[in-house]
């Protein structure tokens, strides 16, 4: 005989049934965290391997990966930077991960790793390269480009402040109207642009904060001269191009100092004139030597890159013949 065959179970009316939905969503939530949990992190940052990888593209679809050496020069001149990004896009959807490229060989292999660091961006499982900065600030800039808007939106004086707060640097679109085509073209070029971090606004409030009165563009940054502005013109064509070599040349302190980090925005930069000078800090002739390069810098503002390298860059110093005792 079927055993089975009268019986059934009863909800006592003491478990509702909402009672018992919320009990199980609860539960899948906590079986959800102890999954997140089981992919360790340092800094923020998800430490990957063949372990955990295929779970972390589940659990994390968008995903910024650096693969890396523990003895790799450049790797450890990254690490804080990565670190600091990781903690500041704590809230955004897209991830900071490292794999440990010497422990994991099919990894190495299948994302086809030839040189350290290297830098990955996974979307839903697919990989393309990172063609960003490698200071925190850029990695966030590049980041906030692929998670979210071309530019922020500002509606309040408050808004400004802490974005101000928040990045050394950034250009504000000041705009009548966002619906307008002078807007929409800012927007587009703002979408374009991987390096630097663009804001927009028609707010009467903002606008009265910077004293912008009419459509600009305003660069507002942590050095050098602190703002610039460019105002456009009423009723004629968004010079896109133009608008774009504003940006680009007030974004960028007049005298750059070299670093493996700082390379990417020189090298990606559309100045590609630069003017080397090389000092080694702490000694007299540094602060003589950058005070009269940064008067000739501003000159040259948006022609010319002047670029400071230290002592400490034995490879570069090495490239041009250059010793220290020079």
């Amino acid at each position: 005989a079927n055993i089975w065959h009268n019986f059934s179970v009863s909800i006592p009316s003491v478990y509702p049934i909402n009672s018992i939905m919320r009990a199980f969503a609860l539960f899948v939530g906590l079986l959800a965290a102890i999954a997140n949990a089981a992919i360790p992190t340092e800094e923020g940052v998800l430490v990957l391997g063949e372990d955990n990888f295929e779970e972390a593209k589940t659990t994390h679809p968008s995903m910024l990966v650096e693969f890396y050496a523990p003895w790799c020069g450049h790797c450890k001149s990254l690490a804080p930077e990565w670190a600091s990004a990781a903690k500041t896009l704590a809230d955004s959807p897209v991830k900071l991960a490292k794999v440990d490229a010497t422990e994991n060989d099919a990894l190495a292999k299948e994302f086809e790793i030839r040189g350290f660091p290297t830098i990955k961006y996974m979307k839903n499982g697919k990989a393309s390269d990172y063609n960003g900065g490698r200071t925190a600030s850029e990695i966030v800039n590049w980041v906030n480009k692929k998670a979210g808007p071309a530019a922020v939106t500002i509606t309040t004086a408050e808004d400004l402040a802490g974005l101000q707060e928040k990045h050394d640097v950034f250009a504000l679109g000041v705009f009548a109207s966002v619906d307008s085509d002078a807007a929409k073209a800012f927007l587009s070029m703002a979408d374009a642009d991987e390096i630097n971090t663009y804001a927009i606004t028609s707010a009467a409030a903002v606008s009265k904060q910077l004293a912008v009165t009419g459509d600009a563009v305003v660069v507002i940054k942590n050095f050098d001269d602190l703002r610039a502005d460019l105002a456009l013109t009423a009723g004629a064509e968004f010079d896109a191009e133009a608008v774009q070599e504003f940006v680009s040349a007030n974004s960028t302190p007049l005298v750059q100092e070299f670093t493996p980090e700082s390379a990417k925005k020189i090298f990606g930069s559309a100045i590609q004139q630069h003017v080397l000078f090389f000092t080694k800090k702490g000694s007299d002739h540094h602060e003589p030597t950058m005070a009269a390069y940064t008067a000739a810098a501003a000159a040259f503002k948006g022609k010319l890159l002047f670029i400071n390298v230290p002592a400490s860059e034995q490879k570069i110093l090495d490239y041009f013949g250059i010793t220290k005792a020079d």
